[in-house]
């Protein structure tokens, strides 16, 4: 009995590699991974979404916070508030095409993060002007989206970032969920990105003077895609 579960165990491991396997582009490197990342977002043109964000973080109080989000491409962004929003711009909506044009990418190999198997790259930033330089980037190759970003250790500080997506109109992979940590290792500890040279660069202003332990939560909510967006809508208004 016992040598019938182990084989049964056995084919199951080698079905579920199999499948695996058959997910993964003929040709794996780090350009048709990316290159098939942004075709899952090449159809949303823009979006308008509502987002509910709570801070926690050492040393600082926040309420919650609420407001509507407006996305064009390529990277034009927009918040309409009552209050204090504090969320990365950044990484708020993540598209793939600005990614990809700003990072060149290494392909890692794969990783399983929460049971589930994905593509690891590196992204190396192009331009000295790029805000977050190194980074470790974790890509989904059933849904073709990002499931987790994080840069690489510098100075004892890490910032992630986790996605969870929600399937809309039966054909776009959107944020439903990001989580951005904040984080600190012991000073002295290293890290994994010790032996890798590290830009002085690594994290904005911004980052460098928040406090080292935290986090973001964000909720998306009620999505409105491709409706159109004039470039009026992300135009600085003055007083």
């Amino acid at each position: 009995m016992k040598k019938i579960c182990i084989k049964a165990f056995l084919v199951f491991v080698l079905i579920s590699d199999t499948t695996f396997a058959q997910k993964i582009p003929e040709a794996l490197n780090a350009d048709t991974i990316l290159a098939r990342l942004v075709k899952g977002f090449a159809e949303v043109q823009d979006f308008t979404v509502t987002i509910d964000a709570e801070l926690k973080m050492e040393r600082v109080q926040v309420p919650k916070m609420h407001a509507t989000m407006d996305f064009k491409r390529p990277d034009k962004v927009h918040f309409t508030s009552q209050g204090f929003l504090f969320v990365p711009r950044d990484g708020v909506t993540m598209n793939p095409a600005v990614l990809s044009q700003r990072y060149d990418a290494s392909f890692i190999g794969t990783d399983t993060v929460k049971g589930l198997k994905l593509f690891k790259l590196q992204l190396a930033a192009k331009a000295k002007k790029t805000k977050l330089r190194q980074m470790y980037a974790w890509i989904d190759p059933v849904h073709w989206t990002i499931a987790k970003i994080e840069t690489i250790p510098y100075e004892g500080r890490t910032l992630s970032t986790v996605f969870e997506y929600e399937f809309l109109q039966e054909k776009f992979w959107l944020p439903s969920k990001m989580i951005v940590t904040f984080g600190s290792t012991t000073e002295g500890e290293k890290t994994a990105g010790d032996s890798i040279s590290q830009p002085a660069d690594q994290f904005n202003q911004m980052q460098r003077g928040a406090p080292r332990n935290g986090s973001v939560t964000i909720l998306y909510s009620n999505y409105k895609v491709n409706v159109g967006l004039e470039d009026a809508v992300f135009e600085e208004k003055k007083n």
